[in-house]
């Protein structure tokens, strides 16, 4: 209760620890959709890669590298197969589509 002297320390305990509940249910929650977000730029990114790799592919090029917002995405042609390498998250990954 509120009186003259201010909330009581129940009172003030009980709420941090309801915030603490709140913010600790959420924290996961976030990572998680920063994640999620992660993984859907990096999706988009490599259909960018992609794109420029097919108007290179129509100017003879089979090989090449596009850098988009620090990350190297590096693209090789094999025919019909059209790979594109990256990291994501520390980790050398490839995607591959026939063509």
């Amino acid at each position: 209760m509120n009186n003259n002297r201010g909330f009581s320390f129940v009172e003030t305990i009980l709420t941090v620890g309801i915030l603490f509940l709140l913010f600790g249910t959420l924290l996961p929650f976030t990572n998680h959709m920063m994640v999620r977000l992660a993984e859907k730029k990096i999706s988009l990114h490599i259909a960018i890669t992609k794109n420029q790799a097919a108007t290179s592919i129509m100017n003879g090029n089979v090989t090449g590298i596009v850098i988009l917002d620090g990350i190297d995405y590096s693209w090789e042609w094999n025919s019909p197969t059209l790979c594109v390498n990256y990291e994501f998250i520390e980790e050398s990954n490839e995607s591959c589509e026939m063509y």
